[in-house]
């Protein structure tokens, strides 16, 4: 169940609440201030437009040469007193108002840290009808095109399990999906809440293993759906999992790429992959111990131990904490100023940024440790019930690309795209490596990332649709 990040700082969400009295007095009364001296001013011009009008009346009925004169001289004043009005209307209304923006800002700037954030959903609309797969921690949405498919393959966007909603993957999948892979479904992960502990009536297992499962059911769904294997997406955390499921299940996928995600973790330093090293295996089970906890009764979890998702994305806050405080002061800024187009685009980031969920306890110690610390996949040595496998048992047939940011320091460059030189059963022409420069966010939301990198994703994929594939083997 998706929750507030702030909900966990019950001190600051007071203080916070405290300052918006001030502020919102503040801002209230210079709004009454502004109104009450527009209607002043207000009045005041109707009374002399109404005064000017009677003496224009007045010279009508005269029958000389001193109307005309007296007329023009009447006009004359009129705009020269509106003129006036209105200079110094401005010279008094113009700073309060800039002191009412201004507070408001200040306070629109603190209710994204107090209010209430919205349900997280997706942007394309959808109904049951289009949910392909429902399983115990994920389900399979259909997003195609109502048009005729040209393309029979599925293109699934599996989302990541990383502390927020899955609608991150949403615009990688759209734009795809507009570049001709019109078949497209995407995988939302679901909040631990929501995850039963037991499925008819037996236990309910989210470790790496049970993960890899699911993406199997997925994976052969798809594929029955159409009687053709799936192109794979991974964006961020899935990458090693769904390689590893489409390892043991080649006859499952028609490509595989990657974007931000970490792929070889040794291949390069990061603060994620140095901090996990250093602390060592035992730190997740610690961590897991003090700081994991029960879901309640009330929920359809109840009784699954979980990590808490706002640690998640402090931990994100931590890692690129100067670049959270540019924004914050760039959107403070904006707010004050009235730049609204702007200071949307910031606060309804951070509204999803802010909403959280949290992760089975099972899957976030198993990624950590295999992954992170030990890079099991990439040495061969990942174990997935009695089967040991590794990135040397990638298959051949299956055409290859990952995605890198220069200024990604959840997975540097490297750790996303380096294991491209590992697969040595794929030829050179069946590979894409692709790294450019944006940050972790940049990879999945950035409108340019969008046009100058997915698009060449999007080729790639589209010219390797219709290869026949190879006789089905067992892993």
């Amino acid at each position: 169940m998706p929750d507030n990040l702030m909900n966990r700082f019950p001190c600051t969400m007071n203080s916070l609440e405290t300052m918006k009295i001030p502020l919102g007095t503040a801002a209230q009364m210079l709004d009454y201030g502004i109104r009450s001296l527009s209607l002043g001013f207000d009045l005041n011009n109707n009374f002399q437009t109404m005064g000017f009008a009677l003496a224009r009346r007045w010279c009508s009925l005269l029958d000389d040469s001193l109307p005309k004169a007296f007329n023009h001289l009447v006009t004359l004043q009129h705009h020269a007193q509106k003129n006036f009005s209105a200079a110094f209307e401005n010279l008094l209304l113009r700073p309060l108002e800039t002191m009412r923006q201004e507070k408001q800002g200040e306070l629109e700037f603190i209710g994204l840290f107090t209010e209430p954030l919205p349900v997280q959903d997706w942007a394309e609309a959808y109904d049951d009808t289009r949910i392909l797969l429902d399983l115990p921690s994920l389900r399979v949405i259909d997003i195609s095109n109502s048009i005729k498919h040209d393309l029979h393959n599925y293109t699934v966007v599996f989302a990541p399990r990383a502390g927020h909603h899955s609608n991150i993957a949403e615009r990688v999948a759209l734009y795809l999906r507009d570049q001709g892979l019109t078949r497209m479904a995407i995988v939302e992960q679901k909040c631990a809440d929501d995850i039963p502990l037991y499925v008819n009536q037996k236990r309910h297992s989210e470790s790496f293993a049970g993960q890899i499962e699911q993406y199997k059911k997925v994976l052969a769904a798809l594929k029955q759906q159409t009687g053709y294997p799936p192109h794979l997406i991974a964006i961020c955390q899935p990458g090693p999992l769904l390689m590893s499921t489409l390892i043991m299940n080649p006859h499952l996928a028609k490509t595989f790429g990657s974007a931000g995600s970490p792929m070889h973790t040794e291949a390069e330093k990061g603060v994620l992959t140095d901090f996990a090293r250093l602390m060592g295996d035992d730190f997740i089970d610690a961590l897991m111990r003090y700081c994991g906890h029960e879901i309640g009764t009330h929920r359809p979890g109840h009784g699954r131990q979980c990590f808490d998702g706002a640690l998640q994305v402090l931990g994100f806050y931590f890692l690129g904490i100067d670049q959270h405080i540019r924004n914050f002061k760039r959107l403070l800024q904006d707010l004050k100023q009235g730049n609204t187009e702007s200071a949307e685009r910031q606060i309804a980031f951070y509204r999803w940024y802010h909403t959280v969920h949290h992760f089975p306890a099972g899957f976030i110690r198993d990624t950590y440790k295999k992954i992170f610390v030990n890079n099991e996949l990439v040495r061969g040595k990942l174990c997935v019930g009695n089967q040991k496998i590794g990135i040397k048992d990638y298959p051949g047939h299956v055409p290859i690309w990952a995605l890198g940011g220069r200024r990604d320091q959840i997975a540097p460059p490297l750790q996303a795209t380096a294991h491209l030189e590992l697969i040595t059963t794929v030829p050179a022409g069946d590979k894409l490596n692709l790294i450019c420069d944006a940050g972790h966010m940049g990879l999945f939301r950035s409108e340019k990332i969008l046009k100058s990198v997915y698009a060449q994703i999007a080729r790639f994929i589209l010219e390797r649709s219709d290869r026949e594939m190879p006789a089905e083997k067992g892993f």
